[in-house]
């Protein structure tokens, strides 16, 4: 009984261990040589549609990387944002200070608006400041190509101390002047060795040519010494991938159209191409994973194809949520019936990235199609994120163990298996034997 016991880990453990055999890159269908230039110890790239249209798993879950030694090396997946903010950098402004009681008056010889670099010739009218204090600036943002969301404010390091409040007004012709921030605070205090500093001004994204700051009520001892211009960030629109299929009309229905994009892309826009110029077509779009599954409604909408005087005229892709399914159908729901040709879709995705360590030696190979891989990413959230994470690129597609790799076979009859859970049984009817004869055996 202690053999069969003993032999019944045995089996537990061989099995576990081959489940536990690590992927070779022959175990996948295709790969992807990974291109760097420059030595570093993460790398990064986008996947190209091949990785779409021939890994198995939707979510991407049968790929590996490899470096040059077939050494699996740890790697995560990350799907970029849809927008991501650009920084600008702060810009430092012309300031142009002007003393209690004095009133601008405008040269007008020597302004050129135009000009984003002429100089601003400002007099005030009683000509001659004396011991007066500085009570406003004015600054010059015409060389500004940006809204701006924030003034910062500085002054000497030994200005005394103060606080109070600011107002903010803006104008494009030196004349006229609307208030933007009607009291924001300032404040340049010290005690006990600590110091509290508020110079910062805070805008709603605005643009103008002139800005005039003027402080509400006493002003400071002290003058401002420069004053810089935080633009408003900005948003970039990642980089698309895009495909355009054509479709097929379908026997059981002259109003549907159905496409096979040969991909589970993570599709986000998606849009419909009329074959024929002037016409409009009310669209009601649906996808389905498998072409068996049940159609799942994605959107309706209306698309045009117009011809003007200048050029034609198209609507935009539309937005979705993130589809990977890789069959879709257009169906005709208004309009003027089918149209004579067959219609096209155009879908649109951000791709999704790989980063990796580069552990061991290159070059590094990306293996994809497995249909019997699982999920194998890893956590890599406690990089540093300062380190610099170099970009990489992927060469043209080499087959590694080919389309085979995508189909997964039957699994053969497992002979030791059953020897094995023989000999298990067996086991059990020989302990369950003794149990039964010692039970009734006499005194026991």
């Amino acid at each position: 009984m202690k053999r069969a016991a003993g032999l019944m880990v045995g089996l537990c453990f061989g099995s576990s261990m081959v489940q536990a055999l690590p992927l070779l890159p022959h175990d996948f269908a295709f790969g992807l040589p990974v291109i760097t230039t420059q030595e570093a110890a993460a790398y990064r790239f986008s996947l190209p549609l091949t990785v779409y249209q021939d890994s198995v798993r939707e979510d991407l879950g049968d790929i590996r990387l490899f470096n040059a030694g077939g050494v699996a090396v740890p790697f995560s997946l990350r799907r970029p944002a849809v927008q991501a903010p650009i920084h600008k950098a702060a810009i430092a402004l012309p300031v142009f200070p002007l003393h209690e009681g004095s009133r601008v008056v405008i040269d007008g010889i020597h302004v050129t608006i135009d000009s984003p670099r002429s100089a601003i010739n400002l007099q005030t009218q009683n000509g001659s400041t004396g011991d007066l204090l500085v009570n406003q600036y004015i600054l010059d943002g015409r060389a500004l190509d940006s809204t701006l969301s924030a003034l910062r404010m500085s002054w000497p390091a030994a200005a005394s101390d103060y606080s109070g409040r600011v107002s903010v007004e803006v104008s494009d012709d030196l004349g006229s002047w609307r208030t933007i921030v009607a009291a924001a605070p300032i404040a340049n205090l010290r005690a006990n060795g600590q110091m509290l500093i508020e110079n910062r001004i805070a805008l709603a994204p605005t643009a103008a040519k002139y800005w005039r700051i003027k402080w509400l009520g006493a002003p400071p001892a002290f003058e401002i010494s420069s004053v810089v211009a935080e633009p408003t960030e900005s948003v970039a629109a990642p980089a698309r991938a895009t495909l355009e299929v054509g479709g097929k009309p379908d026997p059981a229905n002259s109003n549907d159209y159905l496409f096979d994009l040969g991909a589970h892309a993570p599709v986000s826009r998606v849009n419909v191409l009329l074959p024929e110029v002037n016409t409009t077509a009310g669209v009601e779009l649906s996808s389905r994973r498998m072409a068996k599954d049940p159609w799942r409604i994605v959107a309706r909408a209306g698309f045009y194809r117009l011809k003007t005087a200048d050029a034609e005229q198209q609507n935009a892709p539309l937005e979705v949520r993130v589809d990977n399914d890789r069959y879709w159908r257009a169906r005709i729901t208004d309009g003027a019936g089918p149209p004579r040709a067959t219609l096209r879709l155009h879908v649109e995705w951000i791709p999704n990235e790989v980063t990796f360590l580069a552990q061991g030696q290159g070059p590094f190979l990306l293996a994809y199609g497995n249909a019997t891989a699982i999920g194998a990413e890893a956590d890599l959230s406690q990089i540093p994120a300062t380190l610099q994470i170099a970009p990489a690129v992927v060469g043209p597609r080499q087959v590694l163990g080919g389309s085979t790799r995508l189909v997964g076979n039957p699994p053969a009859f497992p002979r030791m298996r059953a020897v094995l859970w023989g000999v298990l049984l067996s086991a059990v009817i020989l302990l369950a034997w003794m149990a039964y004869h010692l039970a009734n055996e006499p005194g026991r």
